[in-house]
């Protein structure tokens, strides 16, 4: 009996699975290409915290760092081009896109109820 415990856990993820046609990395990430265009150098507007935010990414997964303050992996979330990362403050990163190009031209920092703009460079 406790065998197959595990054996219907595994049948039932491999069930969801196929009904929304994603594996969980699918779901975790997006392809490297997506991500690729959120890359790049972003020049804080004046917030008197730091000046750079650079965005990067490593073997498919992105990571934000606030100048030379150590880099944080970003976990995208439900919403369209946002972005949680896993730093102590929990900072949710929205980027922002001109509406006629459709590419992205900077982004705003929630970080502790303040928010922070920036542009990409």
């Amino acid at each position: 009996m406790k065998k197959w415990i595990p054996i219907c856990f595994l049948g039932i993820s491999i069930l969801l699975m196929s009904l929304t046609g994603s594996s969980p990395a699918a779901l975790s990430s997006g392809s490297a290409d997506s991500l690729s265009e959120y890359t790049g150098t972003y020049k804080m507007k004046d917030n008197g915290y730091f000046s750079v935010f650079k965005i990067t990414l490593k073997e498919g997964t992105l990571y934000g760092e606030a100048d030379e303050n150590g880099a944080n992996k970003l976990l995208k979330q439900d919403k369209a081009d946002t972005f949680k990362s896993t730093s102590q403050y929990g900072s949710i990163i929205t980027f922002k896109r001109n509406p006629d190009t459709k590419k992205v031209t900077g982004l705003s920092l929630l970080i502790q109820d303040t928010e922070m703009l920036a542009d990409k460079q």
